[in-house]
C-alpha cells in the first residue's frame, strides 16, 4: 500500500513540474515595445578601421528603430575595492553614505569606459530572428576595453524609448 501511495506522489510531482512549465507564458513584449538579444561584431578590432555590428533584437510589431548606441567598456573599475574606496571618500569628505560616489566611479575618472556614442541603423531585416546592422568607427579605443555594450533608441507610440542593453566581449590590438 506504501508503494503505491508513495508511486502515485511521486508521479503527481513529475506530472506537476512538466506541466507547469509549458504552461508558464513566456515574457510577452507590449505592442510597440522591442527587446535587444545579441550583438556580434568582429572579436579582435583596431583603431580607426569601420566595423558592422549586427544587433539581434525581438519586437512586438513594427517599432521604429532611431539609433543604436554604444559604448567601449572595461568590466572591470580602476579602483581596487570600490566599496571601501567609496565609504573613505565619503567620510573624508563628510559627504553621506550613499551619495554619488558609486555612479563617480561608473562614469567618473577612475570609470574605464568610453563616451556613449550613438549611430544611424543601416538596414533592418524583420525575420526570424530580427536584426539591424549599424557601421560605427572604432575611435578613441584604449587597449584596456574588453566589451562593447549596445542599446537602440526606438518610437512607441510617439516617445522614444530604450531598449535594454546587451553587450559582446572584443579585444583591442596595436
Amino acid at each position: 500500500m506504501k508503494t503505491v501511495a508513495g508511486a502515485l506522489i511521486s508521479f503527481g510531482v513529475v506530472l506537476f513540474f512538466l506541466t507547469s512549465c509549458t504552461t508558464t507564458p513566456p515574457l510577452q513584449l507590449k505592442t510597440g515595445e522591442m527587446r535587444l538579444l545579441r550583438v556580434e561584431m568582429p572579436e579582435v578590432i583596431e583603431e580607426d578601421l569601420p566595423y558592422d555590428v549586427v544587433v539581434t533584437f525581438e519586437a512586438q510589431g513594427e517599432p521604429e528603430i532611431k539609433n543604436a548606441c554604444f559604448q567601449w567598456l572595461t568590466e572591470t573599475t580602476a579602483v581596487k575595492s570600490p566599496s571601501l574606496y567609496c565609504y573613505a571618500s565619503e567620510v573624508q569628505d563628510n559627504a553621506p553614505i550613499g551619495s554619488s560616489c558609486s555612479r563617480w566611479l561608473a562614469e567618473g575618472r577612475y570609470s574605464r569606459s568610453s563616451p556613449i556614442f550613438c549611430a544611424k541603423i543601416v538596414s533592418v531585416d524583420r525575420g526570424i530572428p530580427s536584426r539591424f546592422i549599424v557601421k560605427i568607427q572604432s575611435q578613441n579605443i584604449e587597449l584596456h576595453y574588453n566589451k562593447l555594450e549596445c542599446y537602440a533608441e526606438y518610437l512607441q507610440n510617439g516617445e522614444l524609448k530604450q531598449t535594454n542593453r546587451v553587450g559582446t566581449r572584443i579585444r583591442v590590438e596595436q
